[in-house]
């Protein structure tokens, strides 16, 4: 790949918070991101800290317990979101969050997975990338995904806020190597945005972590969607319990992959729901017509 001129390139200041609908979709065509302001209350932000944190210490004492070595984890992720707790459902299709998902990949969209990024101080920083060009076996000049970072605490610089580089979607094609080189790096800077926020970036800005300075955890959830023809990180018509299933919506049901999409992702050749596709009773196995049977139709 041909090195390019990262100097010539246009690299933008974050915009500002809106919960204004219509400035955030003009932060997105230009910015490539848009910065929502009070997604979720400041109350409903409790119950997902301290169900994060539960889960965190249940998943870390269970790992143990299964004879992990014990060690203090600066970094942990916690996957599947939607099975560890109802607070979360309601992130699958967030009226604040949704609009802002369709306007950058469209009308019909396919939940890619739910988890959290949870980082302590002195983190390991992660490489500079993009989340939909690992996805595809070209680079694609449209975004075909978008992703949803909602903030459970503060992020800023001291924090470790995610690093990112608003205008990067509308760049030509830059190799993975040189945005990590000391130069690409340096265009990367945190957002400093309060808990609560939604930030809802094309699939194609460039971005990553940050270097936790702070005394605490930073902890961001992270909801990315893909156009409903690429296949998602988690199998959610495999993964959600049945209990969880149960308790969702028709849409939300649509939105993590129980529906087809035209001829994609039916069952024996039908659009019936993967929720509601009863695959012992209901897909077909080995059948035929014993021989006698062929003879006295002879």
């Amino acid at each position: 790949m041909e090195t390019v001129d990262l100097n010539n390139l246009t690299v933008l200041d974050y915009p500002p918070l809106t919960d204004d609908f219509e400035l955030a979709k003009k932060h997105i065509d230009e910015y490539g991101m848009c910065l929502l302001k009070d997604v979720v209350s400041a109350d409903e932000i409790d119950v997902i800290e301290t169900r994060l944190t539960e889960q965190a210490a249940g998943e870390s004492a269970r790992d143990q317990a299964e004879g992990e070595p014990v060690k203090k984890k600066i970094s942990q992720l916690v996957w599947n979101l939607i099975n560890k707790g109802d607070c979360f459902i309601p992130l699958i299709d967030h009226p604040k969050i949704m609009p802002m998902v369709r306007y950058i990949i469209g009308e019909k969209v396919l939940l890619c997975s739910m988890g959290v990024h949870m980082h302590g101080p002195n983190n390991k920083l992660m490489a500079l990338h993009q989340d939909q060009w690992p996805l595809m076996p070209y680079v694609m000049p449209v975004a075909v995904m978008c992703n949803v970072l909602l903030l459970v605490t503060d992020n800023s610089d001291q924090t470790g806020g995610t690093r990112m580089i608003p205008g990067s979607h509308k760049w030509p094609t830059v190799g993975y190597e040189q945005m990590n080189s000391e130069e690409g790096l340096a265009l990367a800077k945190s957002v400093t945005a309060p808990r609560g926020t939604a930030i809802v970036y094309d699939g194609r800005i460039w971005h990553s972590n940050g270097r936790n300075r702070s005394n605490g955890v930073r902890s961001n959830i992270a909801i990315p969607y893909l156009q409903p023809w690429i296949r998602p990180q988690e199998n959610h018509q495999y993964s959600v319990r049945p209990e969880v299933m149960a308790k969702l919506t028709p849409k939300q049901k649509d939105i993590i992959g129980c529906s087809n999409f035209g001829s994609l992702g039916g069952h024996d050749g039908s659009s019936v729901s993967a929720a509601e596709f009863d695959r012992d009773r209901e897909s077909t196995g080995v059948l035929g017509v014993q021989a006698s049977s062929v003879a006295s139709l002879s």
